[in-house]
């Protein structure tokens, strides 16, 4: 489950839960953004519905909103959270509530949940000591391993075993950064052997990723996307160029990378033709559809993806590997009187939701790709659209609205979000907010979504119970920073802003809530972004 907090604090990396990234590339878990793809604030306001339902101009884009956001770090039984002013990291034992402190480098502040582990494992970023610090956690005692890193570190990956780790550093989460500051340095860290080692890939790389089951790695940047092999010594073996048009912008591109590593897909705004390369070959074949492709989806297994042309209201279903053969060969769906521009294909990849963020509409529309042919219905909601969240197992999905201006008879409202069944055709359920909606995090049966607004001080969350649909309000006294789930304890998180530090746990059986406020002098909840 995840989150919703602009990118800042502790950048959550491949957590132990459903993250808020659906709808970008499929390169890993961590909710990367889409190549070149910047997603504005939340509180961004959209123009009204064009009459008739009809698409709006082309060249208002969709917005990737559940990509930009980062959370603390929960593993199976704890919550991670770093203090970069002390050097210290605090894990929250979220059954007991035990609150212990733990030595790290210079300046911790990015932290990521190692997978495939049988004990609470975690690896946190030093930014100042340009180093790593891996902690493992038992009943018995913790124990670090250390590793140099090279400098600009502020993003982390893993392979899915948690053999290794690649820290690399995204341009887009540094402010002004210097054009010549190309952040083309990545570490390739061996959590197995203690060992690592640092490669240069292509300039500004916006998104890193593992093939799964393989020693090998890929990181796309500008220049295309650098192949790494991580048998023996790390090495870059080669770099697939994704176009053969030196001019073509980089920062139009939205690339996508299939689960094993062996073929992307690229999207470019305002572009009717997607581009499929094998990875391995090079062989490049593209892919022509009605109207400029608003977004681009692929499912978990890496063997379909799902493309939305806006100015049509229709969607194509691409078959992968056999697009590469016949460009020409895919199924698509009109979606007749509905305005769509972006999909969020569910865990299973055998639903999606269609939807857009760039007008005032207020409908979405599930996708279900199985059995053939795909069929679409339409759902009506009750406010604009902002972005739409899966549960893991696709029978319900959180959906989150803009904020409504009131009209005559009616007040506005700062903010909503509805509990929609997908599996079943019942109508959702909206939950109109105090402030708007800041973070989320869901599991198949629950749902925990945060409030903020600072100008008002009004700051609070929801915890949602499905099938049920039944939503209880828990009044927070500082503002949050980002919501999570901890599987193994049974309980929903929400990390706040306050000088001591400040926990509230939320148990998702009794509802019961704890706060924890000053649980650790020396180890505070901070946002690591700001100085």
């Amino acid at each position: 489950m995840s989150i919703m907090k602009p990118r800042s604090l502790l950048e959550s990396v491949a957590p132990a839960f459903f993250t808020f990234a659906c709808g970008c590339s499929n390169i890993s878990a961590e909710g990367t953004l889409a190549a070149g793809r910047a997603a504005p604030s939340a509180n961004d306001e959209s123009g009204p519905e064009t009459a008739g339902g009809a698409a709006p101009a082309e060249a208002t884009p969709e917005r990737e909103v559940e990509s930009d956001y980062g959370a603390p770090v929960a593993t199976g039984n704890f919550v991670w959270i770093t203090n970069p002013k002390s050097g210290q990291v605090a894990f929250v034992d979220a059954t007991t509530l035990r609150v212990k402190t733990v030595e790290a480098g210079n300046g911790p502040t990015f932290l990521g949940r190692v997978p495939g582990q049988g004990v609470d494992t975690t690896l946190v970023l030093n930014v100042l000591s340009n180093d790593a610090t891996l902690l493992r956690v038992s009943k018995a005692e913790i124990t670090t391993t250390t590793f140099k890193v090279a400098p600009l570190a502020n993003s982390l990956v893993f392979s899915a075993d948690g053999h290794f780790a690649i820290a690399w550093g995204d341009s887009r989460k540094v402010p002004k950064a210097p054009k010549p500051d190309g952040f083309q340095d990545l570490t390739v860290m061996n959590l197995v052997t203690g060992t690592s080692t640092v490669l240069a890939v292509g300039y500004r790389p916006v998104a890193v990723g593992f093939a799964a089951g393989q020693a090998r790695a890929f990181a796309i940047s500008q220049d295309g996307i650098a192949i790494l092999d991580l048998t023996s010594d790390p090495q870059v073996i080669k770099n697939v160029a994704v176009s053969d048009t030196p001019n073509d912008d980089p920062g139009s591109r939205d690339v996508s990378v299939t689960p094993n590593g062996n073929v992307a897909l690229i999207r470019r705004d305002g572009s009717s033709t997607i581009t499929a390369v094998a990875l391995d070959t090079g062989l490049r074949s593209s892919i022509v559809l009605p109207g400029p492709v608003t977004d681009l989806d692929l499912n978990e297994a890496g063997d379909q993806a799902v493309a939305v042309v806006r100015a049509t209201s229709q969607v194509a279903v691409l078959p992968i590997p056999a697009i590469l053969i016949a460009p020409t060969t895919f199924a698509t769906v009109t979606v007749s009187g509905e305005t769509i521009g972006s999909v969020s294909l569910a865990p299973g990849g055998q639903r999606g939701l269609l939807y857009t963020n760039a007008s005032d509409v207020q409908r979405v529309s599930i996708l279900d790709l199985l059995p053939a042919p795909p069929t679409v219905r339409a759902v009506r909601l009750y406010s604009p659209v902002l972005a739409v969240f899966s549960a893991p197992d696709a029978r319900h999905a959180v959906i989150l609205h803009e904020k409504t201006a009131g009209t005559a008879g009616e007040p506005g409202s700062p903010g909503a979000f509805s509990i929609l069944p997908v599996a079943k055709a019942l109508p959702p359920k909206i939950v109109a907010t105090f402030a708007p909606p800041f973070a989320v995090a869901v599991t198949n049966d629950r749902a925990i979504v945060a409030e903020r607004d600072d100008k008002t001080n009004v700051f609070g969350a929801y915890l949602a119970r499905m099938p049920q649909l039944m939503v209880e309000r828990y009044p927070l006294a500082s503002p949050p920073l980002a919501v999570g789930i901890v599987d193994g304890a049974k309980r929903a998180f929400i990390a706040q802003q306050h000088p001591e530090g400040r926990l509230t746990f939320i148990d998702l059986e009794t509802g019961l809530a704890r706060t924890l406020t000053g649980f650790e002098l020396s180890s505070r909840v901070v946002d690591g972004s700001k100085p």
